[in-house]
C-alpha cells in the first residue's frame, strides 16, 4: 500500500512539473516503431510506414506528429483527401507541429482541387518572414500553378473524357503507359495484376510486379477487348513495363529495372492468319494480331541506355527518330528527368543521343510521344507553367528544326494531379492517357474524344 501510495505521488509531482503540450507524445516502444516508419518513408516505401502508423493510431490517435506522418505519407502516395484530414487533425493538435504544415495543406487542398484554399494556407505560409529562399520560391511557384489551374478551369477545352473501358482498365490494380498501333486497332499498355508472369509481389511496395497487356479493339462491343498478358518472352518474373509499339506494330518498346533503368526493344512476326486478315482487310485482324508472340527483348545499346535511368521510349512513324527520357548527365544538366532524342541506323543501332533543350525544365519531364505527323510532340512536364503535378504539353517543330513554345492541353485533360503517358490515333480523332482514379487511387487509362479539339493534323496510316 505504501509503494501504490509513492507511486501516487511520483505521477502527480511528474504531472506538475512537465510541460503541458498540444497532442500527446508517443514514447516507449511505440517511439521505436515510429523511427522505423519513419526509415520507411525515407525509403519512399509509403505504404510500409501506413502499415506501421495505423497500427499505433488505435492507442495515439490524437497525436500531432503521428497525424503529421501520416498526411506525408498520404501525400507522397497522392491521396489528397485522406491526406488533408490527417493535416487538419495534425494542426488542431499542434499547429507548430512542423514549419511546413501549410504548405502541406496547400498541396492537400490542390489535390482535391480546392485552390482558392490552398491559396490561402500559402499566403499564412509565406507570411513567415525566417523562411529560406526556396521555401519561399516553391510556395510562390505553388500559388502561381493555384493562380494558373482556376484561369484554365474558368475555361475548359471541349473533351470528352471516359474510361478506356472494363477491357483496360480494372477495379483493383494500376493501367498505366499505353501505346497503339497507327490504325488504333492494337493496344498495349501496363498494369500490376495478380497473374503478373513471376506471380509474386515486388518488396519494395508490396504490389505486384509489372507486366505487359495486350488488347484489340472489337467492332462488336465496339470497344477494347478484354486484355491479356502479351504472348511470347517479354514478360519475366521481374518489372517489365511497355513503353510504346512503333506504329506498323512490329516492334515494342519495354522498360526493365537493371542498370538503373533501361529501354528494350522487342519483335514479332505476323502469324500466318494475321497477314492474310491484313491483306484481305479483314476485321478480324486486329485480333489475330494481338495473338502475335513477341521475341524476348534486347537493349538499345549504349547510345540510348546510360548507366543512369532512361524509359518512356517512342519512335516516329518512319521508324528514324526515337524520343525517350533519361536521367544521364549533359551540359551541367537540367534537372531530373529530360527528354533526349536519337536517329537511327538501323533497329540496333542508333547515334549519339541529344537533349531537347527547348523543352526541358529544371523539372522532370516524362513520356514523350511524337505524332504519326513527326513533328507534333506531347510530354508531360512538372517545370513549364500549368495545373500542378504532371501536366500535358504539347510543341511543333519548327521549320528550322527547333521547337516551338510548350502548349498546355488544358482542362479538363490536365488536372491539379498528374496525367502522362499522352497518345494520339493517327487521324488525331482520339487520345488516351494515364491518369489516378478518384474511386480506388489507381493509375486508370482513360480515353479521349478530340472531335471539338484537334491537337494534331490527321495522317492517313498509309502515308
Amino acid at each position: 500500500m505504501k509503494n501504490f501510495s509513492a507511486l501516487i505521488t511520483l505521477a502527480f509531482s511528474i504531472l506538475i512539473t512537465t510541460p503541458v503540450v498540444l497532442g500527446q507524445l508517443i514514447g516507449g516502444p511505440d517511439k521505436i516503431k515510429m523511427l522505423q516508419a519513419k526509415a520507411s518513408i525515407n525509403e519512399e516505401d509509403y505504404n510500409g510506414a501506413l502499415r506501421i502508423y495505423r497500427v499505433l493510431y488505435t492507442e495515439h490517435g490524437t497525436d500531432a506528429m503521428l497525424n503529421y506522418r501520416m498526411a506525408e505519407c498520404y501525400l507522397s502516395l497522392k491521396q489528397g483527401q485522406d491526406a488533408l484530414s490527417y493535416l487538419q487533425k495534425a494542426k488542431e493538435s499542434n499547429a507548430q507541429i512542423d514549419k511546413d504544415i501549410d504548405y502541406n495543406m496547400a498541396v492537400a487542398y490542390r489535390m482535391v482541387a480546392d485552390q482558392n484554399n490552398a491559396i490561402k494556407h500559402l499566403d499564412f505560409y509565406l507570411v513567415n518572414d525566417k523562411l529560406v529562399k526556396y521555401d519561399k520560391d516553391r510556395a510562390l511557384e505553388l500559388k502561381g500553378k493555384c493562380e494558373a489551374t482556376i484561369v484554365l478551369m474558368a475555361n475548359p477545352v471541349d473533351v470528352k473524357i471516359t474510361s478506356a473501358g472494363a477491357g483496360v482498365n480494372t477495379e483493383e490494380y494500376d493501367e498505366t503507359l499505353p501505346s497503339i498501333t497507327a490504325d488504333g486497332r492494337i493496344m498495349v499498355f501496363t498494369s500490376r495484376r495478380p497473374d503478373t508472369e513471376g506471380g509474386k509481389r515486388w518488396e519494395g511496395d508490396n504490389d505486384w510486379y509489372q507486366d505487359v497487356y495486350i488488347t484489340y479493339w472489337s467492332d462488336s462491343i465496339n470497344g477494347w477487348a478484354q486484355a491479356v498478358p502479351i504472348p511470347g518472352a517479354i514478360n519475366t518474373s521481374g518489372h517489365d513495363a511497355c513503353l510504346s509499339i512503333s506504329p506498323d506494330g512490329r516492334q515494342l518498346f519495354t522498360f526493365k529495372n537493371s542498370n538503373a533503368g533501361d529501354i528494350f526493344v522487342s519483335k514479332t512476326r505476323m502469324n500466318k492468319g494475321a497477314m492474310e486478315a491484313i491483306a484481305d482487310g479483314s476485321p478480324d485482324a486486329a485480333r489475330l494480331m494481338s495473338l502475335n508472340r513477341w521475341s524476348k527483348s534486347y537493349s538499345l545499346g549504349k547510345n540510348i541506355n546510360s548507366g543512369y535511368y532512361d524509359s518512356d521510349a517512342c519512335v516516329s512513324a518512319d521508324g528514324k527518330t526515337i524520343y525517350f527520357v533519361s536521367e544521364r548527365e549533359k551540359d551541367k544538366a537540367k534537372g531530373n528527368g529530360d527528354i533526349w532524342t536519337a536517329t537511327s541506323n538501323s533497329t540496333t543501332d542508333w547515334d549519339k543521343a541529344i537533349s531537347l533543350k527547348e523543352l526541358n525544365t529544371e523539372e522532370k519531364e516524362k513520356t514523350p510521344f511524337i505524332h504519326s505527323d513527326g513533328k507534333t510532340l506531347f510530354f508531360s512536364s512538372m517545370g513549364h507553367k500549368g495545373m500542378g503535378g504532371y501536366d500535358v504539353f504539347k510543341s511543333e517543330k519548327q521549320e528550322d528544326g527547333t521547337w516551338g513554345e510548350p502548349v498546355n492541353l488544358g482542362y479538363p485533360i490536365n488536372t491539379p494531379g498528374d496525367e502522362f503517358d499522352f497518345i494520339i490515333t493517327a487521324d488525331g480523332k482520339t487520345a488516351y492517357y494515364s491518369t489516378k482514379s478518384s474511386t480506388n487511387g489507381k493509375y486508370d487509362i482513360m480515353m479521349i474524344d478530340l472531335a471539338n479539339y484537334p491537337l494534331a493534323a490527321p495522317v492517313s496510316v498509309e502515308d
